[in-house]
């Protein structure tokens, strides 16, 4: 049975006002001038799919800048599914370890004592390229008319309240999210009937009343089925041009897109000057290129899922029951314990996204007081409300929204050998399909390190050399004639991939044509002997850039650079 999850709450336009994060933590290139923090674009569209016989598990990274009170997010969904809250630990780490990433390990011609070139080394410019770019009451929710969809299941997870609605007609459904505090949108009806005439069933979510927007966490949506499918037609009524849209999969072997093409990009058209700045345009490309027209992903990784680390995902320490019990201030104490907060002398910091919005339902921080003063010393204020203490529910709170979804994310780490990585990105008027995916046992590995020679040539342009000893002359930005997708395939249930569309002559021709128009023939540039220094094979950990130490010598520096893109 197929069984399809909306994308992310970010993506739909029932009164969602989003803001896209970033986030920075991806390690650096170490050299004289000290590291270059490499980012990790946590923008766009994140979700991973659990596949295990008969059952799909959604984990969706919910991203929402705004009022808390006009959070609104449906999903469509073609069976009564369980719902529990997710780890945003575990998008971090998921997108560290297989973020694309493109080396160079950069050379120079042995020129003579004549014509040396040093000083250069890759990181002591300024600004250097490197751097570049369960089960619940009702919470809320108003008993429904006779002529309304029928209300199958309520519960809340973490921070959200939701309510799973069967049957009725679209006049209904829309009729029942107003009266239920959804914000509407004109183009929403239409979308919504198509998922109701095929009989699915919607999720509808909101916000928990008192909740901010500081609390929302990712949500993890299990049902019946076995095909992972993104009702992307939903998605476009919020959608901006060229969204990305990142899937995750745990499983057994590769996923490829069922419906979807499988787009292989051409590196000749990677700006490697600037380490793959130009790599989200390279996409978006690749995926318009013609036998694909909009409707593919790129494979980014394919392979082990123990690439992923678990630092930062569940701290062993973390134990709910020692709050049963606990006065105020021994929970200060216990959660300080336990690595939630950070504590010395009269100030504490949280450790923990989610424990400020926890902590603050249940000891409320006084008003003109700041997070770290009043947890510093919560006795020390007259103001302090400790009414609303509740060591029980606190302890509830902390198991269901920070300890629980943290041991469920080691759990599918650990239990699935397989992970996958694709991407895309999409206009609102290419949303016409909803990409479907399978698992593929006959599909190679897929790195998402791509690496090349930089050569600094004595005479004519400089060039990248890849693996395979073909050369691309380097001027300051790509070739503007390469076809940004080399390969366009369509991917079975089993075998190998079949191609739609081989662009690699049309690349080839572009780039001898290339590098005759800077100057670069076939030979070694000025007839001397390319040199390679440094540690070409640098081991890489699962997400930091490997690190080096380069020797300043004239003429024949080693220098490694790498640039993380589109995580």
């Amino acid at each position: 049975m197929r069984a399809c999850i909306v994308l992310g709450a970010v993506s739909l336009a029932l009164g969602l006002a989003l803001t896209p994060a970033d986030a920075d933590a991806c390690g650096g290139t170490f050299c004289d001038a000290g590291p270059s923090v490499m980012p990790v674009d946590q923008s766009g569209e994140n979700i991973l799919f659990v596949m295990e016989g008969g059952t799909v598990e959604a984990h969706v990274q919910i991203q929402y800048q705004g009022d808390p009170e006009a959070f609104a997010w449906v999903v469509p969904v073609m069976a009564v599914p369980e719902i529990e809250a997710g780890s945003d630990a575990l998008f971090q780490n998921l997108l560290s370890a297989t973020v694309p990433t493109f080396q160079t390990t950069s050379v120079f011609e042995d020129c003579g004592p004549e014509r040396g070139r040093g000083g250069f080394g890759g990181c002591d410019v300024e600004n250097d390229s490197a751097s570049a770019d369960g089960s619940a009451e009702s919470g809320g929710f108003n008993d429904p008319f006779e002529d309304d969809p029928q209300v199958v299941s309520r519960g809340t997870a973490g921070a959200f309240e939701y309510a799973v609605l069967e049957g009725g007609t679209i006049d209904g459904v829309v009729q029942w999210l107003d009266d239920n505090g959804y914000a509407q949108d004109d183009d929403a009806p239409a979308e919504l009937q198509a998922y109701l005439d095929k009989e699915f069933l919607f999720v509808a979510f909101k916000l928990r009343g008192g909740t901010g927007v500081d609390e929302i966490h990712p949500v993890v949506i299990r049902y019946e089925g076995d095909e992972p499918c993104v009702p992307i037609r939903l998605t476009r009524i919020a959608a901006t041009d060229d969204m990305g849209v990142r899937a995750f999969f745990l499983g057994e072997s590769r996923v490829a897109p069922t419906n979807y093409r499988s787009v292989e990009i051409n590196l000749a058209a990677i700006d490697w000057q600037n380490l793959g700045a130009n790599y989200e345009s390279v996409v978006t490309q690749a995926v318009d290129a013609d036998g694909s027209d909009g409707h593919g992903f790129v494979t980014e990784y394919a392979g082990a899922s123990n690439v992923v680390l678990t630092d930062g995902i569940l701290n062993p320490r973390w134990d709910a029951q020692r709050f049963l019990e606990a006065a105020p201030e021994d929970a200060i104490a216990e959660l300080a314990l336990q690595g939630l907060l950070g504590c010395t002398g009269s100030s504490c910091q949280a450790f923990h996204p989610l424990i400020a919005g926890v902590l603050g339902r249940f000891l409320p921080v006084p008003t003109g007081v700041s997070f770290e003063a009043y947890y510093g010393c919560v006795s020390c204020y007259e103001n302090a409300d400790f009414e609303s203490w509740d060591p029980s529910a606190f302890a509830d709170e902390l198991e269901a929204r920070i300890i629980g979804p943290a041991e469920h994310a080691m759990d599918v780490l650990n239990e699935h050998a397989y992970l996958t990585r694709l991407y895309t990105t999409l206009s609102p008027q290419e949303m016409t399909l909803d990409p479907i995916f399978h698992e593929n046992a006959d599909l190679e590995p897929f790195s998402n390190l791509h690496n090349a020679t930089m050569v600094f040539a004595c005479e004519g342009s400089d060039y990248v050399e890849f693996d395979d000893g073909t050369r691309l002359a380097v001027t300051g930005s790509p070739d503007p004639a390469q076809p940004a997708a080399l390969l366009v395939q369509e991917v079975p249930m089993q075998g190998p991939a079949m191609t739609v569309a081989d662009l690699t002559e049309q690349a080839d021709d572009a780039r001898r044509t290339w590098n005759a128009e800077q100057g670069l023939g076939g030979g070694e540039g000025c007839n001397c002997r390319a040199r390679k220094h440094g540690a070409s094979g640098l081991a890489w950990a699962a997400f930091m850039v490997g690190l080096g130490l380069w020797a300043r010598r004239p003429c024949r520096p080693r220098v490694q650079r790498a640039k993380h893109r589109s995580s």
